[in-house]
């Protein structure tokens, strides 16, 4: 192995390298061929041998896996390496705004169509989704124009950007709402939610978590827009500091631990998830049949092993 840096020269350092039992990798994607992690494993080896269409067909293969048990966030993350290992073809580009445009993320999915486009002008998949695309931006921009206008939120500054626009609009909003105004802060929530800004409506939903009657969907809501943020660890965080609060009933604890699991699978830490809802199922949460297809998948699938 050739030596490389200053390091290197003066003390004849040599980098470690690390070493993956390819062999036993693909020995166990033969036997499952459902293994995220093994195919994965086998993506990213492949891509540091700089064997760029065997990486691909695996990490394709691994996107596949993902999208299909509804873990978008992963398969957006995995078509990304993909987009970047293959940045001359815009079917990836085009895949990645689909991903994108399933999370309500349309600006992302706009800039992802306009660089197929610059490669593929004349591709008419990526014109209509385009078109698509920017009706639904348009419509964004029209619910700030609504915004500025209203008569209760008066932009008095002379703000040009819809972030600027934003930014001073909820500071009055929230003037006029107290946190006794639970229905105001959860349909404000929504909102937040509707344009993106999930950081603004994860504060309005935790408002609303002491109410009896918004709990399960504050809860579910805030968990959205985690996922929205590909935020699972920060989900998980946000969930386990909740739980340590003490005037919470056995039924929203078993909830909040649901979601905890929720972002253990979509995290794909999926041991993790499995002994949560194991746990759960032990313990009668009322939502058995969820509960009992979430672990039949998780153990079907074979995403438990361990990779050495």
């Amino acid at each position: 192995m050739a030596k490389t840096g200053l390091l290197s020269k003066i003390f004849g350092i040599r980098k470690k390298s690390v070493k993956i039992d390819v062999k036993g990798l693909l020995n166990r994607v033969e036997k499952n061929p459902k293994d995220i992690k093994a195919i994965l494993k086998l993506g990213d080896y492949f891509s540091s041998k700089r064997k760029k269409k065997e990486a691909i067909k695996y990490y394709t293969q691994a996107a596949d896996l993902c999208i299909e048990d509804g873990f978008i966030n992963k398969g957006i993350a995995i078509v990304k390496k993909i987009s970047t290992l293959d940045a001359q073809d815009p079917q990836f580009l085009i895949k990645l705004a689909d991903l994108y445009m399933r999370q309500n993320l349309f600006g992302e999915a706009i800039i992802q169509i306009q660089k197929a486009l610059e490669l593929d002008p004349k591709n008419e998949n990526a014109r209509e989704t385009l078109e698509k695309l920017t009706g639904t931006a348009n419509n964004q921009k029209n619910f700030i124009e609504a915004l500025k206008a209203d008569k209760e939120v008066q932009i008095t500054s002379r703000t040009t950007t819809p972030d600027e626009i934003i930014r001073e609009a909820k500071e009055q909003i929230r003037k006029q709402i107290t946190e006794e105004d639970v229905t105001e802060h959860y349909d404000l929530g929504v909102a937040y939610m509707e344009m993106e800004l999930y950081e603004s409506a994860i504060e309005e939903f935790s408002i609303v978590l002491n109410s009896p009657d918004y709990f399960e969907d504050s809860t579910r809501l805030i968990y959205e827009c985690f996922f929205a943020m590909d935020r699972m660890r920060d989900a998980i965080a946000f969930f386990e500091n909740l739980l340590e609060q003490a005037n919470l009933s056995p039924f929203r604890k078993e909830l909040i631990r649901f979601y905890i699991g929720m972002a253990y699978e979509d995290s794909l830490d999926m041991e993790k998830a499995l002994e949560i809802f194991e746990d759960l199922l032990n313990r009668g949460y009322p939502k058995q049949d969820i509960l009992i297809q979430k672990i039949e998948k998780l153990k079907t699938a074979g995403k438990v092993e361990h990779i050495s």
